[in-house]
């Protein structure tokens, strides 16, 4: 087994290389991450019983409303808080075929390339004082992927918050084996 910096990890057998990506862990940032999902949990609780007992028709449904909006983002950062505690991204190349896995506690769909459609795998170059971008390479969402390849004219991206030279020594990995 070889390790590309901390999150990185290559195992290579007679006819596949698997490589394993770790999700980017901070534990002040994690612990953080965890009592915003328990607090913002705990508003919609809240307001969902204020729901069920107010009469008056026009403040249900403005709660209603914003329990549709709680609820997307519980969704979101439910999705974030997995993806921090139990996620890596899991890439196999077997048999002509370049196989990407979004893994959260063993739940996520194997996605199947084939070598010969693969075109232009590139570094993901950040762009400097970006909105998006600042917003993509934050710990509270799943974004942020430094590479990418073209296939069937669509852009496949993947993984998320690489430093650039764990990205570009994975980078030459992938070539020598598509090619």
């Amino acid at each position: 087994m070889e390790y590309i910096g901390n999150r990185i990890s290559i195992k290579r057998s007679d006819n596949e290389v698997s490589i394993v990506i770790l999700s980017f862990r901070e534990k002040i940032k994690n612990i953080m991450l965890s009592i915003y999902l328990v607090l913002w949990s705990l508003s919609g609780i809240i307001v969902f019983s204020q729901l069920l007992v107010i009469p008056d028709k026009n403040t249900k449904l403005a709660l209603f409303v914003w329990l549709c909006f709680w609820a997307y983002f519980e969704f979101k950062i439910s999705k974030a808080y997995m993806w921090r505690k139990f996620g890596v991204e899991k890439i196999k190349l077997r048999e002509n075929k370049f196989m990407y896995k979004r893994d959260r506690a063993g739940k996520g769909k194997v996605l199947t390339y084939e070598f010969d459609f693969i075109k232009s795998i590139r570094y993901i170059e950040p762009k400097e004082n970006s909105f998006f971008e600042n917003i993509n390479n934050s710990y509270w969402v799943i974004a942020g992927e430094r590479l990418a390849f073209d296939y069937y004219g669509k852009e496949i991206k993947f993984g998320i918050q690489l430093e650039e030279k764990d990205a570009t020594a994975l980078l030459k990995i992938l070539n020598k084996e598509i090619r």
